[in-house]
């Protein structure tokens, strides 16, 4: 045996979120083509309808965009009547309306299509080993982030 190709690992580490985020896309496209719902929209619902009175501030910590796209995507779900802001000035405290709390539903069901189609192919013993290492990965990712923005204070 040759051992581990430690070129590939880190390859398929930083291709394998664009993946991912190309198959949620694609899927969620195809059931919401006849929707005014944006694929990228059930993600912020979702961790809004997950965190209740959110402020931007922490939804922009909980989601992979950058701030201004989160800002635009807020504003936007405002506009659609999915979120309300209870807050005022700066300060956010965002809540699902009525018709986000049914597009909340509805990304569950989308998340857990999305689950079912990418992990049909492991086994119950896969799924559990693959998830206790990105249990490890995450905790070293967040490790490294403390030490490079400690060293960069």
């Amino acid at each position: 045996m040759g051992g581990i190709d430690n070129e590939a690992l880190a390859k398929t580490l930083v291709s394998f979120p664009r993946k991912v985020n190309q198959c949620m896309r694609l899927m969620t496209a195809r059931y919401l083509k006849d929707t005014r719902i944006r694929p990228h929209y059930l993600v912020f619902i979702s961790t809004i309808g997950c965190n209740d009175g959110i402020s931007q501030k922490e939804l922009n910590e909980h989601i992979a965009y950058d701030k201004s796209f989160v800002s635009t995507v807020v504003r936007e779900l405002i506009e659609l009547g999915f979120v309300t802001n209870d807050g005022s000035g700066k300060t956010h405290s965002l809540h699902l309306t009525d018709s986000g709390r049914d597009v909340f539903a509805m990304s569950g069901m989308m998340f857990a299509l999305l689950d079912k189609s990418l992990f049909d192919a492991l086994t119950e013993e896969e799924k559990e080993v693959l998830s206790r290492i990105m249990e490890k990965i995450d905790t070293r990712i967040d490790e490294i982030i403390a030490e490079y923005s400690k060293e960069d204070s």
